[in-house]
């Protein structure tokens, strides 16, 4: 088969992560290709086999080129499906369609809380989600959202482990150390774990904070940081290749988030045997 993706971009986040799984695993026995709406940047690795074009858009403003940028690949490579990732890829893919002279069926995926975005996204979610050939969610809580919505079939898929996420099980004494991984962006709400590490820094002054991940709060959090005089504590790591080999020594992994779909980091926690806390997200919940 001739399989087209669409993603916005694929810097460091759990949907480009999976997104470089399937596309690697898939292009071992079809012919696949990668457009990012974006730019070719990429925090995962991705095969050679694996035809990756990019729009290079960076503008709000510009989101009718990258509508018709779509539509142009559809014509010129004739897929035999596309699928989507995310609310806005999902949204230009499915407009994009509408450009192009040749119909293929287009499959969106869900990969985020659907409770959890813009008014105008839910609206252009309500308008064009019908029109997608299939849907594919985390959860059955995603998936119950859409119900009235979607006139297409859909699947919940699990998030896989990481096929590369492999470490030998830690032994020996654990490091008094508390991390924390992911975007480092408001529905992440890395300011709770700050707010409830300075009450407990007093009793346990053994204990160190450390967030791994980028993003657009970065300087924001580290001010934050600063402003609760926890600089020699609390640490921002940045994101790191092979995450595994620097958490794996830590006593307690902590997801903070406010939203979240089916959070990579925390199942790849799991796998380390670390001791595991998270807030209540209704769209993660996978029972």
């Amino acid at each position: 088969m001739k399989i087209m993706m669409v993603i916005t971009g694929m810097k460091s986040g759990g949907a480009e992560r999976v997104m470089a799984t399937l596309c690697n695993e898939l292009s071992k026995a079809n012919e696949v290709r990668l457009l990012i709406l974006k730019n070719s940047t990429t925090d995962y690795q991705l095969s050679e086999k694996v035809d990756i074009v990019t729009a290079n858009i960076n503008s709000k403003i510009k989101i009718i080129k990258g509508i018709k940028f779509i539509g142009k690949q559809i014509d010129e490579w004739t897929p035999d499906t596309v699928l989507a990732f995310m609310n806005k890829a999902n949204i230009a893919t499915l407009l994009g369609a509408r450009y192009a002279k040749k119909n293929v069926p287009i499959i969106i995926a869900e990969r985020a809380n659907p409770y959890y975005a813009p008014f105008f996204i839910k609206i252009l979610r309500r308008v064009l989600y019908p029109r997608a050939d299939g849907c594919v969610f985390q959860t059955k809580q995603a998936q119950k959202y859409y119900i009235n919505i979607l006139r297409c079939e859909s699947a919940i898929l699990k998030n896989p482990l990481n096929p590369e996420f492999k470490v030998e099980k830690y032994s020996g004494k654990k490091k008094n150390k508390i991390v924390c991984v992911g975007r480092l962006s408001k529905e992440k709400n890395q300011k709770l774990l700050i707010d409830a590490f300075s009450k407990i820094s007093i009793k346990y002054p053994e204990y160190t904070l450390e967030f791994y991940g980028d993003g657009p709060l970065y300087n924001d959090l580290e001010k934050y940081i600063q402003k609760r005089n926890l600089q020699e504590k609390v640490l921002l790591k940045g994101r790191k290749d092979n995450i595994q080999e620097h958490i794996n020594d830590s006593k307690i992994f902590v997801l903070p988030s406010d939203s979240e779909g089916m959070p990579n980091a925390l199942i790849e926690a799991m796998s380390l045997g670390l001791t595991c806390i998270s807030t209540d997200c209704p769209i993660g919940r996978t029972s």
